[in-house]
């Protein structure tokens, strides 16, 4: 079954970009915490054949001479370069797309009342390793920054309850009609109810990962896998 993932990750963004050109030592920076994610990250990279290594991409950050023609398994790079000088956004701190890999979330979330999460969610915007707020260079993965105060925001939006209490967005979601629920090309989905039963799943986790930013942090959004 295809399936994409979504990493979630909590880091000042001062930290971050201040990671390149800083000359620190690789195996200093990816240190135990990120150990999973660069054995994930050196696998892809061997089944690629592209030569290169965690450690030789993070060499070339913290050397402050990224390489454009890399700029994808550079945003990779982010995944075991937060697990190491951030934290997880939650346990766990991925999203399995599977049923909503293909649909298109921003109108769901307008009808859910998550306005400020439809704004950012699937948006290309961290250029990293490259200055912050210049353009991505990645094509995939996506990266996404929920800056500091964002998550906040969108947390205000997934507390809103109703009169007895449960949250707003998950009655809303019960609600909603099949026909809401549509792929990228404006095409139903094949089964709206496993699409709306693995959206409540992601909606909850993402809620809590909002809620659990610490302030002056970004949430970052890492979402790779098929195409």
């Amino acid at each position: 079954m295809s399936e994409r993932r979504v990493h979630g990750f909590t880091c000042s963004p001062d930290r971050l970009w201040g990671l390149v050109g800083s000359g620190q030592d690789p195996a200093e920076v990816l240190g135990d915490a990120a150990r999973d994610a660069v054995a994930d990250l050196d696998h892809h990279l061997r089944r690629s054949g592209s030569g290169l290594t965690t450690a030789g991409l993070a060499r070339d950050v913290l050397a402050g001479r990224p390489a454009e023609e890399h700029a994808d398994d550079l945003a990779r790079l982010l995944v075991p370069v937060l697990a190491s000088v951030g934290a997880p956004a939650g346990d766990p701190g991925v999203i399995w797309l599977q049923d909503t890999m293909f649909l298109d979330w921003e109108p769901v979330l307008e009808e859910l009342g998550l306005g400020a999460l439809a704004a950012s969610w699937g948006v290309a915007d961290v250029a990293w390793p490259w200055p912050r707020g210049t353009r991505p260079r990645a094509h995939w993965p996506v990266v996404t920054e929920l800056a500091p105060g964002a998550p906040a925001a969108v947390a205000a939006e997934f507390g809103r309850q109703t009169a007895s209490g449960e949250p707003r967005w998950s009655e809303m979601l019960a609600g909603l009609d099949d026909d809401a629920f549509v792929d990228d090309d404006g095409d139903p989905v094949d089964d709206p109810e496993d699409v709306r039963e693995e959206l409540a799943e992601h909606l909850d986790r993402l809620a809590g990962w909002v809620a659990g930013t610490p302030e002056g942090c970004s949430l970052f959004l890492v979402t790779d896998g098929d195409l």
